[in-house]
């Protein structure tokens, strides 16, 4: 199967929204920063980096709602049942970032490294080897 047949596809808990992502799913990373960590009620949030141009959604767009924290990072997600689809900055028109956990097709991907661990949970210890970076990744 080529990369333009690829397809992967996601939904919020409730079904209300849903999209695809066609080709390649980008890296998938772990993100411990305080706005994640409040917003997914979890230690961390994990993502995975989708370019805009293979982005779209198939239903319910209208039916999210989205969050714009003091860092300038928003979040979409849904009306209904309270699930983050998206998370995305304005000042990237390349790539937006959907949740991990909504995605419904399979995918053997791992998170590629940990960011923002300076906010980790006092509670969590991370495990593994994956590169961890303070803020950002590269810092």
């Amino acid at each position: 199967m080529g990369e333009a047949e690829k397809r992967h596809e996601g939904s919020c808990m409730c079904g209300a929204v849903k999209f695809r992502v066609t080709g390649e799913l980008g890296e998938m990373m772990n993100c411990h920063c305080t706005h994640c960590r409040k917003s997914h009620a979890a230690a961390f949030a994990t993502y995975i980096e989708v370019p805009w141009s293979r982005f779209e959604f198939s239903k319910g767009k209208d039916h999210l709602t989205t969050y714009k924290t003091d860092s300038g990072t928003k979040r979409s997600f849904c009306k209904t049942c309270g699930s983050i689809v998206i998370c995305f900055a304005d000042s990237d028109k390349t790539n937006l970032e959907i949740s991990a956990s909504v995605l419904d097709t399979p995918t053997d991907l791992k998170p590629a490294y940990d960011i923002y661990v300076r906010s980790k949970a006092s509670w969590y210890e991370i495990t593994g080897n994956r590169p961890q970076h303070k803020t950002t990744k590269g810092a």
